[in-house]
């Protein structure tokens, strides 16, 4: 049985840290967990993080890494996997043979008393990992960035009404053998206890922080697009995805309104959805075109230089998404002192969080129409204000600095690890 949630400060402990991509790889979330991998081990705790060769992006990738290393203060050991792009049998392959890899790493090495992994790879990590725990006896931490099956069903991966049932029970029973599931809104608690109300002692909403810059050269990092004052510059940087929506946002960027010809939409990243995206732009009456400027993934560095030219920072999620995720790129978008536009529903966390702090500004996204009256709104604003920049960054520094965030998990040590165990959700 799982560990159970203590109330008894914990001292040194071995964690071990799991989740398919870490820096230097691109993805946040490679990020955010060098920076929790360096804060336990500067509390004194024995961290490992067990990962894989850079293959996020294989496009930008960067070059391969040591396979066992000290970082920080910490042990990374990674193992050799190649990239998921491709056909779906390379992808399924390299799903169960990270997953087996890693299960038999916490059933046969040196026991911990901690063992925390992501989302990824979907449901079959989290599973294997929290029925490997159980029988060592470690405490086990689900940080759920995003929550599957459901948002399998949005995208129609999975889709099969026998493959969602399958995968949602794999993921019940991850949820239940959890000492603690790790969740980003209060959105996404309210989707776990939609599955299953038990779950409500476990769940612990600690949402992500802006990304430490570990790239060399920060502040020599450049963007192609210059500030230009005469026009409202909205920036989204990130991955270019199937739930963004970013197809209506180009739409209404792109439509015949007169007042946007004052505004400037940048979008960089890659993704399955940039061609797309790259076909509505080609597709539109040339004089509109200069409005949307699509640039190539670029680095944490890049991606902060860039949105220091920008107004305003997008974030948009495809209907219903909102309730499954969270997009981690609002903190770094304040961090830079960037309001935000929220491509969201109203009644979603983020854009209730930005409108009460003051910051955001909703954009509906169910039409281009709609989505067209705020751009040309924004436009007519003119370029943001120094005054609201810094509102943006005392947010920031409020609610998303790293400092505030990482103590967060400080807590949860604290929470997971004690001497009573064996008292888990019955299922």
């Amino acid at each position: 049985m799982s560990a159970r949630i203590s109330d008894r400060s914990a001292g040194p402990v071995r964690a071990m840290l799991i989740h398919r991509y870490f820096w230097p790889d691109t993805p946040p979330y490679a990020v955010m967990l060098r920076a929790i991998a360096s804060h336990w081990a500067d509390a004194g705790h024995k961290v490992e993080v067990l990962t894989s060769q850079p293959s996020y992006k294989p496009e930008t990738a960067p070059a391969a890494a040591p396979s066992a290393e000290q970082l920080d203060g910490f042990r990374v050991r990674r193992l050799r996997m190649g990239p998921d792009r491709g056909r779906l049998p390379r992808r399924l392959w390299n799903t169960a043979r990270f997953t087996l890899s890693v299960t038999l790493r916490v059933l046969l090495g040196p026991r911990r008393e901690l063992v925390m992994c992501s989302t990824v790879p979907q449901v079959a990590l989290g599973w294997a990992v929290s029925w490997a725990c159980r029988w060592r006896g470690s405490a086990f931490v689900y940080h759920c960035m995003d929550l599957h099956p459901e948002i399998g069903r949005l995208s129609g991966e999975f889709a099969h009404p026998a493959i969602y049932r399958l995968l949602m029970r794999l993921d019940q029973a991850t949820c239940r053998r959890a000492t603690v599931v790790v969740v980003l809104s209060d959105d996404m608690r309210e989707a776990l206890l939609e599955r299953d109300p038990r779950l409500a002692p476990r769940i612990v909403v600690i949402n992500n922080f802006d990304l430490p810059e570990y790239d060399v050269g920060l502040a020599a990092a450049s963007t192609p697009v210059n500030r230009d004052e005469t026009l409202v510059t909205v920036a989204f940087a990130g991955n270019l995805g199937r739930f963004q929506g970013l197809d209506t946002v180009v739409d209404a960027a792109l439509s015949d309104r007169p007042g946007l010809d004052r505004l400037r939409l940048i979008l960089m990243g890659e993704g399955a959805a940039k061609a797309g995206l790259r076909h509505q732009v080609a597709d539109a009456p040339s004089d509109r075109r200069h409005r949307i400027v699509i640039l190539p993934h670029g680095s944490s560095a890049g991606a902060r230089a860039l949105m220091r030219v920008a107004d305003w920072g997008l974030v948009s999620l495809a209907p219903e998404v909102y309730r499954y995720a969270y997009p981690s790129k609002a903190a770094t978008y304040l961090s830079e002192g960037l309001p935000v536009l929220a491509g969201v529903e109203p009644v979603s966390a983020i854009a209730r969080d930005m409108e009460s702090w003051g910051i955001g500004i909703h954009l509906p996204l169910d039409s281009p129409q709609r989505a067209a009256d705020v751009l040309v709104s924004l436009a007519s604003r003119g370029p943001v204000t120094d005054e609201l920049r810094e509102q943006a960054r005392q947010v920031w520094r409020r609610e998303f600095a790293v400092a505030g965030r990482l103590a967060r998990w400080d807590e949860l040590v604290g929470q997971v690890i004690g001497r009573d165990a064996h008292a888990g959700v019955p299922g």
